[in-house]
């Protein structure tokens, strides 16, 4: 029995190595290098504004006090108005002062006439010294009376000015248009004794001021664009003017003055814009992004999702020889709608991965598709 079990089974073991002896090895075929669509930069001359966040501030910004020493009779403004040049803001008391010019005039008036007697006095001693009738010292004497005489009208005049220009302080007048502040006396109140009370502040909103602070590094980079005659501040830059609640104002302004120095404590350089402000609507204190334009020529620009950046830098992804995928780290300027500008690493005829960009890794061959500068957009 164990015999042919065993002449059984040989011929279906003879059968089976032929079978795999006849069969082809299994054989690993890698999947075909990950399809991404490349485009080259877009190079074109741009003009982009440049952000330099600041604060707006009143042109102008004047106290209001009182110069004399009085009771403040009436406050004429009312808090927060707006005013025009020459407008009555308050009274002190002018009773005091009015007598004080009378009595200044009337002291004139005695010097005068004390000056009359003296011209007469040297005229006829002179009269007297050419027949010899008084000695030299007599007129000599006469003389000086009268430029003495002479002096005390000056002085007295002098203190007429004075007392009608203390008289004019009685009367407060705005200096120049603009918003008050609020009253900080009442009516009533002694002001002026022994310091110059201020009663209000008066602020100039039109035109209004932005001040920024600029970096070294970016003043820098500023002047290196501009001609060496393009430095001056007198050649004024037209700028605009972002607020708060992302608003551009309608109209322009002008970038006016650069502080001299740079604070090195702070490397940074004050600027200011000046901007038209015929509606008050612009209020000192608020928070202003001066956009100044900057042209770029021949710039180089990359959709801004191709612009990825790891622990080395920014780079962007591009397809090299032998269509393998590189690492290309640059540097990056500002953006243009959905682009960057790339200032540096980027020649414009490189091919930029702009779909595709998480099957693509750097020394990963892949199969590029053309797209269009424009029109293709990164995932």
């Amino acid at each position: 029995m164990p015999k042919l079990t065993a002449l059984r089974i040989a011929p279906c073991l003879a059968l089976l190595w032929l079978a795999g002896g006849c069969s082809k090895p299994n054989t690993f075929a890698p999947p075909p290098p990950p399809e991404v669509t490349v485009a080259p930069p877009e190079v074109r001359d741009v003009t982009v504004p440049v952000s330099l966040p600041g604060r707006l501030r009143a042109r102008d910004a004047i106290e209001i006090r009182a110069r004399i020493s009085g009771y403040l009779r009436s406050v004429d403004f009312t808090d927060g108005a707006v005013v025009e040049q020459g407008a009555q803001l308050c009274v002190i008391e002018p009773e005091p002062y009015v007598a004080a010019l009378k009595a200044a005039e009337a002291t004139l008036e005695a010097a005068k006439a004390s000056e009359g007697i003296a011209q007469t006095n040297y005229e006829r001693r002179r009269q007297a010294y050419e027949t010899r009738a008084i000695s030299e010292i007599d007129l000599l004497k006469a003389q000086a009376d009268l430029d003495a005489a002479k002096a005390a009208v000056l002085e007295r005049e002098a203190a007429v000015a004075q007392a009608r220009i203390n008289l004019s302080y009685t009367t407060n007048t705005a200096p120049a248009a603009g918003r008050l502040g609020r009253r900080l006396v009442s009516a009533g109140n002694l002001v002026g004794n022994g310091q110059a009370t201020l009663i209000t502040t008066l602020v100039v909103e039109d035109p209004i001021d932005c001040y920024a602070n600029v970096s070294e590094r970016r003043l820098i980079e500023a002047m290196s664009r501009r001609s060496q005659q393009d430095r001056s501040v007198t050649n004024l830059v037209t700028v605009q003017l972002r607020l708060a609640d992302g608003s551009v104002q309608a109209q322009s302004g002008t970038l006016d003055f650069v502080d001299n120095r740079v604070d090195p404590e702070t490397g940074t350089i004050e600027l200011r814009a000046r901007f038209p402000n015929p509606n008050l609507n612009l209020v000192s204190g608020f928070y202003g992004e001066i956009l100044v334009p900057q042209d770029y020529a021949n710039a180089v620009l990359v959709p801004d999702l191709c612009v990825q950046r790891d622990i080395g830098g920014t780079y962007v992804l591009v397809v090299g020889a032998e269509d393998k995928v590189e690492s290309r780290y640059v540097e990056t300027g500002p953006k243009v709608g959905d682009r960057r500008i790339i200032s540096k690493g980027l020649q414009g005829d490189e091919r930029v991965i702009v779909v595709g960009l998480q099957r693509a890794r750097p020394g990963v061959q892949v199969t590029p598709a053309s797209g269009t500068k424009a029109e293709e957009k990164p995932e």
